[in-house]
């Protein structure tokens, strides 16, 4: 099947249904503008309990009008204090909505989802957009950054803000791209109480170590525990010594990435199919933080809190996914680009797998783009959404 979009540029009247127009730094005072398109729209297949995959098909539409994307601003939008720390968040659609909460991944923030944020919130939803502690404009402290953090400030804002729970009955529909991702299956894992269902777009994290690998590291263990007090003393100042190498190198490195033209390079290298996509906008809103001129972290600390992220969260999250997908009790979406060069079609598929064989509801929607679907490729990303959360209702 084929498409096509022929833009043109329309303004929004000052009440557009299902998109926040009050005080508070809500959507509308960065979306002002929306492009139209005649195209034809994707509908996909039910998502039915037994279904596994879904494909998507096209049929006709009348001329839809395509609401705003949003447009940066180093303003914070709304704010929560959590543990004494100011959190970030953007939030549009009727307040009494099932809430969506949408994640960002490494280095990005909630204006990663500057594409699908009004285009859910113009379908009926409540959406929230959080930036993560030591992430956008949300606070940035000397701390250890621990997966945990992150699925504990989540599970919060939809306690505090979203108001879900067990007394509400009202749970969220969690979805999160990258390391976000990781973070949105690790709420549904350990808080079904908040959650209506999860979606990964190419999450990030590890999976168990096999048979083999769990032994050596056993192996290893034996040899450390025999060691003698002098060999301790010595791989003790050898981990410190490549501790502080690899501080230094991550302090280097900060400076080097935060460069706008290192973030278009490296942007564009994971928009592998509509590279055009990864904008100045997204580039001041990655570089912005990362300069940090409102001192949201202590002074001359953000390369301590970059190196912290880093080290801890590499390869995701310590507690392996297919631990938290033996955990999970609603149904999992992974939307997933398929050309990432960084977490591979491959991943996914170990996902779905896994999943199926341990009975879990999983559903998985292609997606013809990188890294970061979300943005690269906002249609069918938003299409699949919407899908998969009126499949829940």
């Amino acid at each position: 099947a084929t498409w096509c979009v022929l833009p043109f540029r329309v303004k929004w009247g000052p009440f557009h249904p299902g998109i926040d127009r009050d005080a508070g730094g809500h959507a509308r005072d960065r979306a002002t503008r929306a492009r139209a398109r005649v195209c034809y729209r994707m509908r996909s297949d039910d998502f039915g309990a037994g279904s596994q995959k879904h494909v998507f098909q096209m049929s006709a539409a009348a001329v839809d009008a395509t609401p705003a994307v949003l447009e940066w601003s180093n303003a914070p939008d709304n704010t929560w204090t959590w543990k004494g720390l100011t959190v970030n968040y953007i939030s549009a659609g009727p307040e009494d909505a099932t809430p969506f909460l949408l994640v960002h991944g490494f280095g990005a923030s909630s204006f990663h989802w500057r594409r699908n944020i009004n285009e859910l919130a113009a379908e009926g939803y409540r959406v929230y957009a959080i930036d993560l502690i030591g992430f956008g404009l949300s606070s940035k402290p000397i701390l250890d950054y621990d997966a945990s953090l992150w699925r504990e400030q989540c599970a919060a804002f939809l306690r505090e803000v979203a108001g879900c729970g067990d007394s509400s009955r009202r749970r969220a529909i969690v979805a999160g791209n990258s390391i976000g991702g990781y973070t949105a299956l690790n709420v549904g894992a350990c808080h079904p109480e908040l959650t209506l269902g999860v979606v990964s777009l190419n999450g990030a994290g590890r999976f168990s170590p096999s048979a083999e690998e769990e032994a050596a590291a056993q192996a290893r263990e034996v040899v450390r525990a025999g060691r003698s007090a002098l060999r301790v003393a010595i791989d003790d100042a050898v981990e410190a010594a490549v501790l502080s190498v690899q501080r230094a190198a991550a302090y280097v490195g900060l400076f080097v990435t935060k460069q706008p033209a290192r973030i278009k390079q490296v942007l564009r290298q994971v928009y592998p199919i509509s590279p055009e996509m990864a904008d100045d906008e997204l580039v001041a809103s990655i570089q912005y933080p990362a300069d940090d001129p409102v001192g949201l972290a202590p002074p001359g600390g953000i390369p301590e809190v970059f190196f912290r992220i880093i080290s801890r969260n590499g390869r995701g999250g310590s507690v392996p996914v297919d631990a938290l997908i033996s955990q999970l009790q609603v149904p999992l979406l992974l939307l997933w680009g398929e050309y990432d060069p960084w977490i591979v079609r491959e991943k996914g598929d170990a996902m779905q797998r896994f999943a199926e064989a341990a009975g879990k509801d999983v559903r998985r929607v292609s997606v013809n783009a990188g890294h970061c679907p979300q943005d690269e490729a906002p249609l069918e990303v938003n299409e699949g959404l919407i899908a998969f959360a009126r499949s829940l209702l």
